[in-house]
């Protein structure tokens, strides 16, 4: 074998080498979308690649299930458009591409302590977008109840969603006892209270709503923006 021909072979299989470690460290940091997100250091304790092993991991349950009324507290983004979008999961900023992926009614009619569950969250949604009305009335257009109270409207279009496909009336909304609040922190250590409270009705319904897969879907996604970005907005502006 001639010298050139072994520095051609040489050369080919240098440049071989090189292409399967940039390969390696596409797949490695976001080469499927999930690297940068649940690549080695995000803090799961499952393999993304392997979503059975994450079942039970609120962070990765958080991102995948969570897209409608996550909206950044901080800076407005709206986690089921501009972000998920852009992670191929989402389909504009109201959220069509959560709604698309809804697993499909398994009953024509629900029973009606399902029914009621579905209209105490809505009215709570209600509720809460009321009170965040009041504290921007009080005082401004402050965060993060501005962008919280846009999370809400998103949660209540949500419940209406399946009001609609289940042939649901939509209830009317009541007039609700909004309180008044020394100061912004106030307001932003009750609304983590109030997250904090919410946590057993959403666990109700998980349980109520687990032969339901579309109702499910929807009571997760609220939980998880409630525990993973609604209720830390609100801890971190109560100081």
């Amino acid at each position: 074998m001639s010298k050139k021909l072994i520095i051609i072979i040489t050369i080919v299989a240098l440049f071989a080498i090189g292409l399967a470690v940039v390969g390696a460290q596409g797949n490695g940091n976001g080469g499927n979308g999930n690297g940068n997100r649940f690549g080695a250091g995000n803090g799961l304790n499952c393999d993304p690649q392997q979503p059975e092993s994450c079942a039970n991991d609120p962070q990765y349950n958080a991102y995948n299930y969570g897209g409608m009324g996550f909206v950044n507290a901080q800076d407005g983004t709206s986690w089921n458009g501009q972000q998920r979008g852009r992670m191929n999961r989402g389909a504009g900023v109201n959220g069509a591409g959560f709604y698309a992926s809804l697993p499909p009614a398994t009953v024509d009619a629900l029973p009606q302590n399902v029914v009621d569950l579905m209209v105490s969250g809505w009215m709570d949604e209600q509720h809460a977008y009321a009170v965040y009305e009041g504290v921007i009335s009080q005082f401004g257009d402050v965060n993060p109840f501005v962008n919280i109270q846009r999370a809400e409207a998103q949660h209540i279009a949500a419940w209406e969603f399946l009001f609609d496909r289940y042939g649901i009336a939509v209830p009317e909304v009541p007039t609700f006892d909004v309180p008044q609040f020394a100061s912004v922190t106030e307001a932003c250590q009750t609304g983590a209270t109030a997250e904090v409270a919410n946590f057993d009705l959403y666990d109700t319904m998980l349980e109520a709503f687990k032969d339901y897969p579309d109702l499910y879907q929807v009571a997760l996604s609220l939980r998880n923006a409630s525990e993973f970005n609604h209720l830390p907005a609100f801890q971190q502006c109560s100081g």
